[in-house]
């Protein structure tokens, strides 16, 4: 009988062990991350919907254009905007554009910019812009440019990014289609463009266009995770919209390889 019991607990020893040691190889593994995801406390702070941080499956447009950051709205939005080291990363087209979307959207904890400290380009040719926040805490933006040293698309934006908005932002009301054409064209220049994104998700909801309002506020609170309306956006996106919130099914990606411009 004791030499039973001892084999019994020597058994449930050797259990509990080899249980240990299964979940500690499946912790590495994607799948066991798949079905339990670490949580992340910074993102969990920012207390967005789920369907914010839902990525849609969205495929690059090839353009002749090379001035053209996103033509046709084309880029994934991870590309336009996503969070990293508890900062927002931001795709932006020109210094101007990156100062006008830092005084616009202000920090991330949502109080207002007091004023840009200092900025210092990365050894991946990132822009992060440091600022300090009217509550006193500092706050930082990853800016990626489209094309870093490209003079010709900085004045672009001034030209025709910026005026685009206005006459979008003015036409909203009585001039929706052609209101939703010039937004358009701005985040084509600008993606990440936080009121063309609002605008654009409020049109296309009014006209019945679930993925594409979804599209545009998922980005607009990207970049503006603890705006006023956050919530209030979610309710009449779950009322109009409830079925287009569910996550897409998540697809293997696949490399192509690069054509052969000689078989061309």
């Amino acid at each position: 009988m004791a030499n039973q019991k001892v084999f019994s607990r020597a058994f449930f020893s050797f259990s509990n062990r080899f249980i240990l040691c299964v979940l500690l190889f499946l912790s590495g593994c994607s799948i066991y991350r798949r079905i339990f995801p670490k949580e992340n406390v910074f993102l969990k702070s920012l207390n967005l919907p789920e369907w914010v941080l839902e990525s849609n499956i969205k495929l690059r447009v090839l353009s002749g254009l090379q001035d053209l950051p996103n033509p046709e709205d084309s880029l994934p939005e991870d590309e336009i905007a996503s969070f990293e080291n508890k900062a927002r990363r931001i795709l932006a087209t020109s210094p101007q554009a990156m100062k006008d979307l830092f005084e616009a959207t202000g920090c991330i904890d949502g109080s207002r910019l007091a004023g840009i400290r200092a900025n210092r380009i990365t050894e991946r040719e990132e822009d992060v812009w440091y600022g300090i926040c009217q509550n006193g805490k500092e706050d930082a933006i990853i800016f990626r440019l489209f094309q870093m040293g490209n003079t010709d698309l900085y004045r672009k934006y001034e030209k025709e990014t910026v005026p685009a908005w206005e006459e979008a932002r003015k036409l909203a009301t009585n001039n929706p289609d052609k209101a939703v054409r010039l937004a358009n064209q701005v985040i084509e220049m600008e993606p990440a463009h936080p009121a063309a994104r609002k605008l654009l998700g409020q049109l296309y909801l009014k006209g019945g266009y679930c993925k594409g309002s979804i599209r545009n506020y998922r980005i607009y609170l990207r970049v503006m995770p603890l705006a006023g309306d956050k919530w209030k956006i979610h309710e009449q996106l779950s009322q109009k919209c409830g079925e287009f919130l569910k996550p897409e099914p998540k697809r293997e990606e696949v490399e192509l390889p690069d054509a052969d411009p000689d078989s061309l």
